[in-house]
């Protein structure tokens, strides 16, 4: 893993962070549960309102889709992106405009939080 992406299989865990190239942009599994992007001092995309203590991170599955899972195995957000036909190739990065964004070739989610 690399401190900008994700790839196939790989866990962004409860604490854990990765950074934009730059620096500039964080992808945070925090400890409150969720799933946050910050850049220029403030909290730009969170996965949900609600905290929940008891998840254990991210992972970029084989089949396309980005979950979140708690401590039992239990799926509680996802991207909605997995493949039709099963296993892909998607890579989630961290990008120096403020995106996070799943790719398979394109992409095919995107947090939305480009800087203006």
């Amino acid at each position: 893993m690399s401190h900008n992406t994700l790839g196939n299989g790989e866990w962004l865990l409860k604490g854990k962070s990765l950074w934009s190239n730059d620096g500039s942009v964080e992808f945070k599994m925090q400890e409150d549960g969720k799933i946050a992007v910050y850049w220029g001092g403030q909290c730009r995309y969170q996965s949900t309102a609600e905290q929940t203590q008891n998840q254990k991170g991210i992972i970029v599955q084989t089949d396309g889709n980005m979950c979140m899972y708690d401590t039992s195995g239990k799926a509680t957000w996802h991207t909605n992106t997995a493949a039709p036909t099963g296993n892909s190739t998607v890579v989630c990065a961290v990008q120096n405009d403020g995106n996070v964004v799943l790719y398979r070739g394109t992409p095919i989610w995107s947090s939305n939080t480009v800087k203006p």
